[in-house]
Parts: C-alpha cells; structure tokens; sequence
C-alpha cells in the first residue's frame, strides 16, 4: 500500500458522504452491483492493494478459495482515493457495501469517528483468536477507541534504514552502528570522510520519516499534526538541510533505491516493502538493516503505519455472511509468510513466533522486548494531514524554499485541511 497522496483523499470525505447519494448509483453498478445480497455467496474485499502487497494478497485469496468454503472472496483492489470516495457513496445510499475492507490506520480513526465502522466483536464471536492477545500491543492500541476495538490489524509498514556491509566496511564506518541508532548527525558527521560519488544518505520517503523523529522527540501526532512550524519537525528539518548543502545526500532527481542498490550510498532511507526489490538488485548478504533514521540516540523510535481490516456497518448483513468474513480474516491470520515475503512487518504472533519469519529482514523491529518497546503507531484522525504536503518536506531539505517559509506551508495546508473536514462535520 502506497500512501503518497491518500491524506489528500480525506480532506473532502464528509462532503463527499454528502454528496455521494446522487452519484452513488451510477458509479458503483458494474462490479460492486452483488455486495452483500443474502443469495450472493461471494465476499466482497476491496482494498487499495495495487502493487506488490497486492499480488502477495491475490494469492491468498486464491489459496483460500481452493480450500471450497461457503462464501468465495472477491479480490477488488483499487486507488487508494477511490476506495475512499466508494465506501462514502455506498454507506449513503446503504446499497452495494462490502463485506471487508482494509484501510490505514488514520482513515481507520476518521471513519470511525464518523460512526460508520462496525465494532469487531461480532467477528470476535467467530473468531476468538482475532484478538489482542494475538498480536503486536502497538498495532492493537491502533485499532482501540475508547475501549472498543475497530479494526484488526493486518500489517506494518514504514521507513527503515538499510546500510550497505561492504561500504561501511571500506570506510570504517562500523561505529555509527554500535548502538543500532543512526542519527542526522551522525550523518553529517560523514563529511570529508566519502569520496565525491558516494553520499552518505539516500533519502526517500521523508513524510514519513519525520514521523518517526517527531516521536523520537517525545512529540506525538495528535500534538505535532496541529504546530507543524514546532521544532519537532523544524530541528531535523534543519539538519537534514545541512547534509544537503555537505553533499552527503542524494540529489533530489536521482531514483532513491537505485541509488543505495548500485553502491552510491552508504545508508538507504526505504520502506519495509522494498526488501524483495532491493534483494533483486544486489546480494541480500550485503544488506543490513537498523532503525529508522533518528534525530536523538536518546530516544529512539520506530513509528509504523498501519493496514487494518475494517467492516462498514451494514444492517443487511447476514450472521452467515460476518461468519464467513470472520474465518477469511482468520485464514490470512494464519497464512501470512506470503505478505511478509515482500517486506511487511506482520502484527500476528504466528508469525512473530515463528522461526521462519524470524529470517526475514523486517523481523528486526519485533525480535524481542526492546525492539517492540520501540514501536509507535497512532489512529488520530487527523494524523495522516502531516503527510499530505508531500514535496514541501522535500523542498525545504533540497533548498527549494526556506525552512521558515516551508514550514509555513506545511502549517498553513494541514491546518487548512484539518478546519475543511471540521466545517463539513
């Protein structure tokens, strides 16, 4: 699941729940047409499972209706802003709602706050084991609200930070790893010390790293989300402007995972699910892994996104019907390893327990105590807005605007979203 501009699809969802009853009705005919009618013994999944988390899932789908159950899964997958724009037209018109559906944690937060979500105690009734118990406590409290539990985790996803062996090697470089805490200056501190066609840092995704260095800071989103011109996000802002201007990041036009892939790059700031990539483009062996890049040693911090499962509530739906989503979700539960092969971070224990999985690269930020102690996660509704101004982070570290002036922006777009959603309300 790519979230680049997801945030964006939010901005407008309670006007276009508004709206959507006279549009519903010829936009959802063609495949949505037999959702959840009582003779119709299919499930319909949609989700926004596009690349490769959405061939790893089809398989599943595929493996589970070889096993001939009652009710056969429909994988639909589709943009992650279509999704959004689909679930508000059919909860208007009550017509054609889906049986299951996997969304982020931050828009599991907003429709549950719009009251649209069924609690998951009636899956529970099925499938006891889809329980707290049985999974990471982070990705739990994701789905928690007030007390009740919303959703159900399915997988973590995030920016990690990938070194290459051989260049921290060749450079003696093995002391910035001793306490597996890379920080920005501890970057900078690279300086002088690589040749001129190797950078220090391939940096990508940086929304969703700042984050993690808003956490690592003793900020949380709920708080931070609301002053993003705070020093949460202004004091790694600036450091990373400096690694800029010393030369030890990539330039903003170079592909980031080629970069670190051909060796250009020491550390590689990329996401969990690019490990299958990067193992295809140069020997896994080569390939370390630590934690996400931080601000402070003293704190360190590894904030995840979250895909959960989620039910829209639906009067119509037969106890047959939530039974049979119940065992589907189950049988993923437990036949996952086909999801964690390309880089996701399970939030099951049959997993997590699991001496296979425990091969896997991402099992290094579950493997024990202090590494889960170190996970952070958040379902506040308007947490996924500090994202939303996905090339201004870049700007300001790339010198395309200045740190005030880009954190102005950064104020003024996530401020301006957050007062758009309240307003419809």
């Amino acid at each position: 699941m790519r979230r680049g501009n997801e945030a964006m699809a939010l901005v407008n969802m309670r006007k276009i729940w508004k709206l959507a009853a006279a549009a519903a009705a010829g936009a959802l005919v063609l495949s949505m047409s037999a959702c959840g009618t009582a003779d119709d013994k299919t499930l319909h999944f949609w989700n926004s499972m596009t690349g490769n988390d959405g061939v790893a899932m089809q398989q599943i789908v595929k493996d589970y209706n070889a096993t001939n159950p009652e009710y056969k899964v429909v994988f639909q997958p589709m943009q992650g802003g279509d999704v959004t724009t689909k679930l508000y037209s059919v909860e208007q018109t009550g017509k054609n709602i889906p049986d299951l559906v996997i969304q982020d944690n931050f828009q599991t937060g907003v429709l549950q706050d719009q009251g649209l979500l069924s609690p998951i105690k009636d899956l529970q009734k099925y499938q006891p084991s889809l329980s707290k118990d049985n999974y990471l406590p982070t990705s739990w409290d994701a789905v928690e609200f007030g007390g009740e539990a919303y959703g159900i985790p399915l997988y973590l996803y995030q920016m990690v930070l990938y070194y290459n062996k051989d260049l921290v090697k060749k450079y003696n470089l093995d002391y910035i790893l001793d306490d597996d805490v890379v920080t920005i200056d501890e970057i900078n501190g690279l300086k002088g010390k690589l040749p001129k066609d190797v950078y220090a840092l391939s940096l990508g995704n940086l929304p969703w790293v700042a984050m993690s260095l808003v956490y690592n800071q003793g900020g949380t989103l709920d708080k931070a989300v609301h002053d993003m011109k705070g020093d949460v996000w202004r004091k790694p802002l600036e450091q990373l402007v400096e690694a800029n201007k010393n030369g030890l990041l990539n330039p903003i036009d170079m592909d980031v995972l080629q970069t670190f892939a051909s060796g250009k790059a020491v550390f590689g700031l990329l996401g969990t699910f690019d490990v299958g990539t990067l193992e295809e483009a140069m020997d896994k062996d080569k390939i370390g892994v630590t934690n996400t890049l931080q601000y402070s040693a003293d704190n360190p911090t590894n904030f995840f996104w979250q895909a959960n499962w989620i039910q829209l509530k639906d009067p119509s739906r037969s106890e047959a019907r939530e039974k049979a989503s119940a065992d589907f979700i189950e049988y993923v539960r437990t036949h996952f390893m086909t999801m964690a092969k390309i880089g996701q971070v399970s939030a099951s224990n049959v997993d997590l327990d699991s001496p296979e999985y425990q091969k896997l690269p991402q099992s290094y930020f579950t493997t024990g105590d202090k590494e889960r102690a170190m996970l952070r996660s958040s379902n506040y509704m308007y947490g996924g807005y500090a994202t939303s101004a996905w090339g201004t982070f870049n700007d300001i570290v790339y010198g395309n605007v200045t740190v005030d002036d880009g954190l102005q922006l950064l104020q003024d777009q996530t401020q301006g979203q957050i007062q758009i959603q309240e307003q419809s309300e």
